[in-house]
């Protein structure tokens, strides 16, 4: 029979993802309706009011949750682990670090543009970080699922995480390299729609952010399976170095080079970190590099680079009355399809890929 301690071991915290995200979902939506009831009456405090209520809710709910998946958890503890809490203490300040550097990166980059750039470089950037941003979190919080797996599976059957890992990897880079692609391709008509006109400086800085998060994204699954063992060690130190990176040479290319050259340093500082924690893992758990350039996904990755290559000046020189032309506009769409549909529909991983969807859909 399972111990308070084995349940709440720190590796198997991840189980709790899920439910985690309902308390913070559900505390948002509270910290909400009250702020609208108590604000007209109270004012500012009224907002105190609303935010201690959503706290006091969310620990509640927090606690009946864990007791649900944990009946032996007393709400006030009465026992004391030191080796327990140690290795808790070491993941969590771990995994603090690591949202705290991540979080500073685009306040200190944005705040490098303004300085040698000026506003109007920043709210491009803005922009661009937004559109690329957007699709890079739709491919890594689908990934993140695997994190309470891989907790599971390193108490069960730490040997079949390597596969996990592999599968996972190959899932990432088959739709990862597409995606970008057509980020990268579509940022001239962005800037039309947004901007109302071709600006070359947020095409630069979506195709810049595109390599810097790619690198990223790719890293993903080594960050999954880190984050679900808990050895987070060689992410602090890749974050640590795009923490210190980031600001060092975006302050020495900005005063050299100007605003672009801040952004172009952001992302090397971006892309070096991540390449540190995407190397250490194959190298710590003896993982071929060779996985890090599936072998079925060359077709994929031609046809993208041929796509964006053959697009882009393309679109860049197109007026704005003939990309928004029915004809004009059809024939794009169409090749650029057929450039991306055809070599992702030919991979063995598509069939896997709309079983996993159809399957996971309502009768």
């Amino acid at each position: 029979m399972q111990t308070v301690e084995d349940q709440f071991h720190p590796r198997r915290h991840a189980q709790f993802f899920k439910h985690r995200n309902y308390v913070v979902l559900g505390g948002s939506l509270l910290f909400l309706l009250m702020s609208f009831a108590l604000v007209p009456r109270y004012g500012l405090l009224g907002l105190a009011y609303a935010q201690t209520a959503q706290a006091a809710a969310s620990l509640l709910a927090t606690w009946v949750l864990l007791h649900r998946k944990i009946p032996r958890l007393p709400f006030f503890p009465r026992r004391w682990d030191r080796s327990l809490f140690r290795e808790a203490f070491s993941y969590g300040m771990h995994f603090q670090f690591i949202t705290a550097s991540q979080a500073l990166r685009e306040p200190v980059t944005k705040a490098l543009l303004t300085k040698f750039g000026g506003l109007a470089f920043t709210g491009f950037y803005d922009m661009a970080s937004r559109w690329v941003f957007t699709f890079r979190e739709l491919i890594v919080q689908a990934n993140l699922v695997l994190v309470p797996t891989i907790s599971g599976l390193k108490e069960r059957d730490p040997a079949s995480i390597p596969a996990v890992y592999r599968e996972s990897y190959r899932l990432i880079f088959f739709l990862t390299i597409p995606t970008f692609a057509f980020l990268i391709v579509a940022s001239p008509i962005v800037s039309h729609l947004w901007l109302g006109h071709y600006e070359p400086i947020f095409v630069r800085f979506v195709a810049l952010l595109a390599a810097g998060w790619f690198v990223n994204v790719l890293s993903n699954p080594a960050y999954v399976v880190n984050l679900g063992t808990g050895a987070l060690r060689w992410v602090s130190i890749g974050c640590a170095a795009t923490a210190i990176l980031n600001p060092a040479l975006g302050f020495i290319a900005g005063e050299y080079f100007g605003g672009q050259a801040v952004v172009a340093a952001s992302i090397l500082s971006l892309i070096l970190g991540y390449t540190i924690v995407l190397i250490s893992y194959h190298l710590e758990n003896r993982v071929s590099f060779e996985q890090l350039f599936p072998k079925d996904s060359i077709g994929i990755v031609v046809c993208s680079l041929a796509g964006v290559l053959i697009f882009l000046p393309y679109l860049s020189r197109a007026p704005m009355q003939s990309l928004f032309s029915l004809r004009v506009a059809s024939i794009v769409a169409a090749a650029l399809l057929t450039t991306v549909v055809v070599p992702m529909w030919i991979h063995p991983l598509r069939k896997r890929l709309i079983h996993w969807v159809f399957s996971r859909l309502p009768a």
